[in-house]
């Protein structure tokens, strides 16, 4: 008999088998055992977290000839059939490959007939998302109200392509994803039944590479176990993968502590020369820091193994959360550079070169803060590393001259404007600041501003300024924002002033007299037409 790969030797086979999906199948089975079943279901969810082979299972737990029960016996004709996928009365259907209306025409003929030896007939179409609009409404009246014990389990990953009308019509139940927990614990249940050695450091990696699916971590397990044979360790499962160790990350975190941009440069060249993936190193260096993160806040880490545990403390234990969330910044940033860049290599060395040198970003941060708060001296200055030691000399008092006056000279100031004499309220003195009221009004209205610029003064007695306007849409401008300006032009003079405005009449238009010519008059102008006029007798209307 050939191989049979781990995720199809070990899949599951009753609803106890389902790996963290408790919230699932413990209503899928109270249903059954209440007799509540339902004609559509919709299972969603990421890849390889068990959505068909839970439709499988209910499949057995309806067909199975003890059923419907919540223990199919797998023994049964039923419950071989349906693991075997050659059971006549369970179909699955692809629905990347059924895409079409005439696909689902078939499988509306084939409704018709009843269940040959099972008490349902159930289908089930995996990734019903790839089926068409068309084909979707096709199936619209089918699946509302379909025929007798038939029953339709539908698994995708992209429920959000199904139509609302399809959803509306099925019981939704949301897959999550398989904690790394889960995964290490039945990777490991799994190599005690193969026989198989393998530590801890090394089913955690391949869980978090499987990424929350148990078919993915299988798989990756099937793969371990083709190059390690029976002895899975940690150094080789790294070098199928193509990870790097958690220890050289430690040790770039402590260059960075220690401002050695060369010993950064040689590690990361060394990564280079084995070939690994700069996409796949920054990734992965964002994942270590974000464990680093979670242990500076206190979080437990259930992602790696206990052994690792104190090696991301340790590095928690050096740097500030402020430092590690820079650091993650530039990492992120340098990682969308690579994608549009023609020398990345060049981006990820500068990259660790401004990490080495994060404490000099420290003091020009302190250095923004003083300004802001308003000091006259700074307590610290930048002072560059001295040659070879590749670390910052300890900073010098430095005065900082002032670039703006201080308060008390600025109330001077406002004092003595307050003082200056006001102008007389005359029409000469008006014309001589016009141009700095309009400057003040146009502050408030751009508009206005504008309009007032071209009134024309026309009088002024003690109280009231009378101001004529050329066009409408000037008049308008001003008088929306009248108060303002009477505000403006009585704080200029020092006592209220009214302003009032008159618009400018247009001189009336010419009238133009049309004269009207007799026939007389045509005559004498056209000898032609004058002979037709007589020729046939025509008047002149």
């Amino acid at each position: 008999m050939s191989y049979i790969v781990l995720a199809r030797k070990y899949r599951p086979q009753s609803f106890s088998e389902v790996y963290a999906q408790d919230h699932v199948t413990k209503i899928l089975q109270s249903a059954i055992s209440s007799g509540r079943i339902a004609h559509a279901y919709l299972f969603t969810g990421p890849r390889g977290v068990g959505k068909t082979s839970l439709a499988r299972i209910m499949a057995k737990s309806l067909n199975c000839v003890d059923g419907p029960t919540t223990h199919p016996c797998n023994v049964c004709t039923n419950c071989t059939e349906i693991t075997a996928g050659v059971s006549p009365d369970v179909i699955e259907i692809d629905g990347a490959s059924n895409t079409g209306v005439d696909d689902i025409r078939e499988l509306q003929k084939e409704l018709l007939y009843a269940a040959s030896g099972s008490k349902y007939k159930i289908y089930i179409i995996d990734e019903v998302h790839m089926l068409s609009k068309n084909a979707f409404n096709a199936l619209l009246k089918t699946l509302e109200e379909p025929p007798e014990n038939v029953i339709f389990i539908f698994a995708t990953t992209e429920p959000h392509k199904v139509l609302p009308t399809i959803i509306s019509r099925c019981q939704r139940y949301d897959f999550k994803r398989i904690p790394i927990e889960a995964i290490v614990a039945r990777l490991r249940e799994l190599a005690e039944q193969e026989g198989i050695k393998a530590d801890d450091e090394s089913l955690y990696l391949i869980a978090r590479k499987a990424d929350g699916g148990m078919r993915d971590a299988l798989s990756l397990m099937d793969q371990t176990i083709s190059y390690c044979a029976n002895d899975i360790q940690i150094a080789q499962v790294r070098q199928i993968f193509g990870m790097i160790p958690n220890q050289l990350y430690y040790d770039f975190m402590c260059h960075i502590k220690d401002h050695d941009a060369q010993k950064l440069i040689i590690s990361l060249h060394q990564i280079f020369e084995e070939g690994t993936d700069l996409q796949e190193f920054i990734a992965n260096m964002m994942e270590y820091l974000r464990l680093v993160l979670l242990s500076k806040l206190g979080i437990g880490i259930k992602d790696v193994s206990a052994e690792e545990l104190p090696l991301f403390a340790e590095v928690a234990n050096m740097f500030s959360q402020n430092d590690l969330m820079y650091i993650m910044s530039q990492l992120m940033q340098t990682r969308l550079d690579i994608r549009q860049s023609n020398n990345p290599y060049l981006l990820i060395e500068a990259t660790m070169i401004k990490l080495s040198r994060l404490d000099e970003i420290e003091d020009i941060s302190r250095l923004i803060n003083s300004l802001k708060q308003g000091g006259n001296s700074l307590n610290t200055s930048f002072t560059p590393p001295a040659p070879g030691t590749g670390r910052v000399q300890e900073p010098k008092q430095r005065h900082i001259a002032q670039t703006s006056p201080p308060v008390s000279e600025l109330k001077e100031r406002e004092q003595k404007t307050k003082e200056m004499p006001r102008p007389e309220a005359t029409i000469d003195s008006l014309k001589a600041i016009w141009d700095d009221l309009t400057q003040r009004i146009r502050k408030s209205s751009q508009l206005a501003g504008l309009a007032f610029k071209s009134a024309q003064i026309q009088n002024m007695t003690d109280t009231v300024i009378n101001l004529k306007l050329d066009s409408v849409t000037n008049f308008n401008a001003i008088k929306s924002h009248l108060e303002r300006v009477e505000s403006i032009i009585s704080d200029v003079f020092g006592k209220a002033l009214r302003v009032n405005l008159m618009l400018e009449e247009k001189d009336a238009p010419t009238k133009v007299e049309i004269k009207r010519k007799s026939i007389d008059d045509i005559k004498a102008e056209n000898p032609e037409l004058k002979a037709f006029i007589e020729q046939t007798e025509a008047r002149l209307v």
